[in-house]
């Protein structure tokens, strides 16, 4: 792949995981000091940009796989990291749209934003291997 459009690849990747992890920290916090059950729905108002930038983070990260793994030099460590995090990210998809169908919504936080964080420490620990 041509190095300046692999470079985009990897800002627009690189911008939409900050977009998705920074809108579920910001809801984490928000719906922390809301605990009320008649909190507004914050999470309405980021949806369409969510599912945004969960649509590029896929799309930019099939493509930046398929460059790694069929033209660079992958070792096995890593292709195991990619597919862990792979996994971590169809878990927190599955998470957020189970918790978006419950009718009555407890008070504890979605664990997805935990695991969003380690699907960052993963795609950061694999930037430098």
């Amino acid at each position: 792949m041509n190095n300046y459009l692999y470079l985009i690849l990897i800002w627009i990747h690189s911008m939409g995981a900050g977009i998705w992890l920074g809108g579920s920290l910001l809801y984490f916090l928000k719906s922390t000091v809301y605990k009320d059950s008649n909190k507004p729905d914050f999470i309405s108002e980021y949806n369409s940009v969510l599912t945004v930038s969960t649509i590029i983070l896929f799309a930019s990260g099939i493509l930046i796989s398929f460059d790694k793994l069929t033209y660079g030099n992958y070792s096995n460590f890593s292709a195991v990291l990619l597919l862990v995090k792979v996994i971590l990210s169809f878990i927190v998809i599955y998470l957020i749209w189970k918790s978006r169908n419950i009718k009555n919504k407890s008070e504890k936080p979605n664990p997805s934003i935990f695991i969003t964080m380690l699907i960052y420490l993963i795609a950061s620990i694999l930037s430098i291997f």
